[in-house]
C-alpha cells in the first residue's frame, strides 16, 4: 500500500487553483478520477455473491434484529448485501452492527428502509467499503453530544458512501482515519447523500486521511457544523447544498439540543476546518461550488495549509463571519497550528441577517513569526445588506477585484495588505453613515473605486500608500479622515487620487490638519468640488516657489486652504 508521510514537508499543488486561472475543473476532475480509479481497482478484485435481505427478514416494520444480524453475518469477503424494498427494524442498544477487518458492500433498492433504535453501522479496518442507496433512520431524534452516529467508518481505505438517506442521528456520516500520521487511510468518497434531522454534523471527517471527496450532498435540519474536516490531506468539498439548519426558535429545538439549552449552538453551521482536539490540520483543501443558506456561518478555517474557497454561494448567514480565516477562538486551535496559503475567490455573499456587525470575509492571520500569512481575496461579490464589514484583512494578503455594496464598512485592512482594483458602492443608508474603508498600518490601497455617503477613507495608522483611487463622495462628514484617536498617523502618502464631490454634499474634503500631523503626512489630490471647480488639494507639504521661495500649503480643520511663506 502506498502511504503519504504526514511528517514530511508539504508543498500544495497550486496548479489546481491559482489567482490567474481560478478554479480548474480539469485538475479537480483528475483528482476525483484518481480516487474513483483507486476504488474501482479494489472493486474489480471482489467477486462474491448477492445476498438478498428477504432471505432473512420480512421487511414488515416489526422487530427483525436477529434476522438482520444473521443477514450481515452471512456475508463473506466480496459478497454484496442487498436491501430490497421493505421496512427493516432493529432494536438494540449501542452499535447495531460492526464490520471489522473485512470488505463491506451494502446496496439498497428504492423503498428499502433500515430503522435502528440506537446507533447505526460501524466499519473498522476494512480495505473496501461501499454503502449505496440505503435509507437509514433512527427511531427517535438523537440530540447534541449523544454520540449516536448513522454510518461510522474507522481506519478504512477505499470507501464510497453514496445515494444514502440518513436521519435522526447525532452525526449522519462520520469517517475517522488511522491513528498514525505516517500511515494515513486513503480514498474516501462521500457523494449524493441526503443527510437531515441530525443533532450535530451531517458529515464529519477526522484524523489522518488522504484523498477525500465530499460532493453533491444535501444537508438540512442539523444543529452542528454542516461539514467538519480535521487532519485530512487532499480534500475536495464541492457542489454540496447546506440549508435549513436547526434554529433555536424552532418548535422542535429542544429535541435536537437535548435540553442543554445554555451549551448548545442556536443554529446549525456551514463548512469548518478546525483543530479543537489537537489535530494536525487539513492540507490542500478545495471548497468549491457549494450553496450554503441560512446557516450560522459559511466557511470557517483555523489551522490549515493550502485552502481554496472558490465560487461558493452564501445567503442569509445568521451568526458570524461568512468566510473566516482565523486563529481564534483558541478553543478550536489549542496547539496554535498556523494558517498558510489561502485563496478566497469568486464567491457570492448575499445578506448577513445577524443584528450585530460581523464580516463577510475575514482573514486575521498574523500571529507571531509562524502565523499566517500568504493569502489572496479576489473577485468576490459581497452584498451584506446590513451594518457589516465587507472584508477584514490583516497580514500579507492581496485583496483585489472585489465588488462590495450595501455594507456598513466595506473594508478594514491592516499590516501589509495590498488592496487594488476593488469596486465599493454605497453602503447601507443611515443618518450618520460610517467610513467606507479603514486603513491602519503598512497598507497599499491603489486603483480602487469608492462611492457613498460615509467617509471614503479613514487612515488610522502609518506608512500607508494611497494612490490612483476614484472617490465619489456624497457625505456630511469628511471625504478623507486622518484619525489620530488611539493611533499614530504619520508617513502616509495620499496622492494622485480623484475626488468628486456631489452637488448636495455638506461635508469637507480632508480632516486631520493639526499639530500632531504637521509635516508628517503628504496629501496631493485632484478635487472637483460641488460647484464643478477642479483644483489640486495639497496638505502638509512644503513647495518651492520662484527664486527658491518656500511655501507651506495646508488645509485647516474647516477644510479651507491656507498658505504660509517660510
Amino acid at each position: 500500500m502506498n502511504f503519504i508521510n504526514f511528517n514530511t514537508t508539504y508543498n500544495p499543488n497550486l496548479q489546481a487553483l491559482s489567482s490567474a486561472d481560478g478554479y480548474n475543473s480539469v485538475k479537480m476532475n483528475e483528482m476525483f478520477s484518481q480516487v474513483m480509479g483507486n476504488i474501482a481497482a479494489v472493486q474489480s478484485t471482489l467477486s462474491g455473491n448477492i445476498i438478498d435481505v428477504r432471505n432473512f427478514a420480512p421487511g414488515d416494520g416489526s422487530n427483525q434484529s436477529v434476522q438482520i444480524k444473521a443477514f450481515f453475518d452471512s456475508a463473506q469477503e466480496g459478497d454484496v448485501l442487498l436491501f430490497t424494498p421493505g421496512h427493516y427494524k432493529v432494536v438494540k442498544t449501542g452499535w447495531f452492527y460492526t464490520f471489522s477487518g473485512r470488505s463491506v458492500i451494502i446496496r439498497a433498492l428504492p423503498g428499502a428502509i433500515l430503522e435502528v433504535s440506537d446507533q447505526g453501522i460501524r466499519i473498522e479496518g476494512s480495505n473496501h467499503v461501499e454503502i449505496s442507496g440505503l435509507t437509514l433512520v433512527r427511531t427517535t431524534q438523537a440530540a447534541w453530544s449523544k454520540n449516536k452516529t448513522g454510518l461510522h467508518v474507522e481506519n478504512s481505505s477505499h470507501v464510497i458512501l453514496q445515494h444514502n438517506d440518513i436521519s435522526k442521528f447525532t452525526d449522519g456520516i462520520a469517517v475517522n482515519g488511522s491513528n498514525s500520521q505516517d500511515n494515513p487511510t486513503r480514498d474516501v468518497v462521500i457523494r449524493n447523500n441526503k443527510l437531515h434531522h441530525l443533532g450535530e454534523e451531517p458529515i464529519a471527517v477526522r484524523s489522518n486521511l488522504v484523498f477525500v471527496v465530499i460532493r453533491e450532498n444535501d444537508c438540512s435540519r442539523y444543529l452542528g457544523d454542516g461539514i467538519l474536516i480535521k487532519a485530512t490531506w487532499h480534500v475536495s468539498i464541492t457542489n454540496n447544498f447546506l440549508h435549513s439548519p436547526v434554529l433555536s426558535s424552532d418548535q422542535d429545538y429542544a429535541s435536537f439540543s437535548g435540553g442543554q439549552l445554555s451549551l448548545m449552538p442556536t443554529v446549525g453551521g456551514g463548512i469548518t476546518c478546525n483543530n479543537e482536539g489537537g489535530e494536525s490540520g487539513a492540507k490542500n483543501m478545495h471548497i468549491h461550488g457549494n450553496s450554503i443558506i441560512g446557516t450560522a456561518f459559511g466557511v470557517g478555517l483555523i489551522g490549515f495549509e493550502g485552502a481554496f474557497v472558490t465560487s461558493n454561494y452564501f445567503n442569509d448567514i445568521k451568526k458570524t463571519s461568512v468566510i473566516s480565516v482565523s486563529f481564534s477562538p483558541s478553543q478550536f486551535n489549542p496547539d496554535d497550528v498556523s494558517n498558510h496559503l489561502f485563496i478566497i475567490q469568486g464567491n457570492l455573499i448575499d445578506t448577513i441577517s445577524m443584528s450585530s456587525a460581523t464580516a463577510a470575509i475575514e482573514a486575521s492571520t498574523s500571529k507571531g513569526t509562524e502565523g499566517m500569512d500568504i493569502g489572496i481575496i479576489s473577485d468576490n461579490i459581497i452584498i451584506p445588506r446590513g451594518k457589516h464589514w465587507g472584508i477584514v484583512a490583516d497580514g500579507h494578503i492581496i485583496v483585489k477585484g472585489n465588488y462590495i455594496a450595501k455594507a456598513g464598512i466595506a473594508m478594514n485592512i491592516t499590516n501589509g495588505v495590498i488592496a487594488s482594483n476593488n469596486i465599493i458602492e454605497a453602503g447601507i443608508d443611515s443618518e450618520r453613515p460610517d467610513r467606507m474603508v479603514s486603513l491602519v498600518d503598512n497598507v497599499t490601497f491603489t486603483n480602487n473605486s469608492i462611492a457613498g455617503k460615509g467617509t471614503s477613507l479613514q487612515i488610522r495608522g502609518s506608512n500607508n500608500i494611497i494612490t490612483g483611487n476614484r472617490l465619489r463622495y456624497d457625505g456630511t462628514w469628511w471625504a478623507v479622515h486622518l484619525d489620530s484617536v488611539g493611533y499614530t498617523v504619520e508617513n502616509n502618502i495620499i496622492r494622485d487620487n480623484i475626488l468628486t464631490v456631489a452637488a448636495n454634499v455638506t461635508g469637507r474634503y480632508l480632516f486631520g490638519s493639526s499639530p500632531w500631523s504637521d509635516g508628517k503626512n503628504i496629501v496631493v489630490d485632484l478635487v472637483k468640488d460641488n460647484n464643478g471647480t477642479v483644483y489640486q488639494l495639497v496638505n502638509e507639504i512644503v513647495m518651492m516657489g520662484a527664486n527658491s521661495t518656500r511655501w507651506r500649503i495646508t488645509i485647516d480643520a474647516k477644510g479651507d486652504l491656507k498658505t504660509t511663506k517660510l
